[in-house]
């Protein structure tokens, strides 16, 4: 997620999209579930989305690495939430198709017309809405 030519063309975006590529659930001291994710509206790197328990006012957030092709998501859900998405993952075993996270945020990101981000700086950017998109058939 360094930086890329300077003769490419960029648009801004405020959605990102998530495919799931593994999930875990966490149980220590609390219960959260860990997914490994790859973009597909981002031409390279990867995510890890993370979500705890909610307690008070924590914040949704997606944090971005300059040095590393890597990105951060931690979202808060309640755990009657959570336990739903456990339930979800469990019986989508069998299928071809990836389960899709649509994240939109606050801010925006900038990418050229081949999907390369451009980050001049770390960011923390918070998450406005989280959707779900999980295949059927």
């Amino acid at each position: 997620m360094k930086l890329v030519p300077k003769d490419s063309e960029w648009k801004k975006i405020h959605k990102i999209i998530l495919n799931i590529n593994s999930a875990e659930a966490n149980l220590s001291d609390f219960l959260n579930i860990s997914l490994d994710c790859g973009f597909e509206n981002i031409a390279k790197g990867r995510c890890h989305l993370k979500i705890f328990k909610k307690n008070k006012s924590e914040k949704d957030t997606l944090f971005v690495y300059t040095d590393k092709a890597l990105m951060i998501v931690d979202l808060y859900y309640h755990k009657n939430k959570i336990d739903e998405l456990i339930e979800i993952f469990s019986k989508k075993r069998i299928g071809s198709k990836k389960i899709k996270v649509i994240l939109e945020i606050s801010g925006s990101l900038m990418i050229n017309n081949n999907g390369y981000l451009y980050i001049k700086d770390n960011l923390k950017i918070p998450v406005k809405s989280i959707s779900w998109i999980v295949p059927l058939i």
